[in-house]
């Protein structure tokens, strides 16, 4: 059993739990998404070029995944080719701060 200190308590982690909800955020790209919706509903093309340093096909994954696991919204604007646009729903939103902890580490 993993345990956490949360002010001065000790409180168990349920592991399983934490490496589902890991799992349902995808890999690394999905968290990068996360970051880049942070603020705004973007287009896909957009973040697309935004992350064109990274694998295109494993963004278009992650943007699939996020939606699935309802932490993107998305729009669609039906004219040809439709305009695709993403934001972050309430649950994507409470990953925000663990992001920036995360950018903030000194490693």
């Amino acid at each position: 059993m993993l345990y956490m200190k949360r002010g001065n308590v000790m409180r168990p982690i349920n592991e399983e739990k934490v490496i589902h909800n890991l799992g349902q955020l995808g890999d690394n790209y999905g968290l990068l998404v996360l970051a880049k919706l942070s603020n705004k509903e973007q287009e896909q093309r957009i973040i697309l070029s935004e992350l064109e340093h990274y694998n295109q096909h494993m963004i278009k994954q992650s943007l699939e995944l996020l939606v699935e696991n309802q932490f993107l919204q998305v729009r669609i604007e039906e004219i040809m080719p439709p305009n695709i646009y993403y934001k972050l729903t309430e649950q994507g939103a409470l990953l925000i701060p663990v992001l920036e902890k995360i950018e903030a580490l000194k490693i």
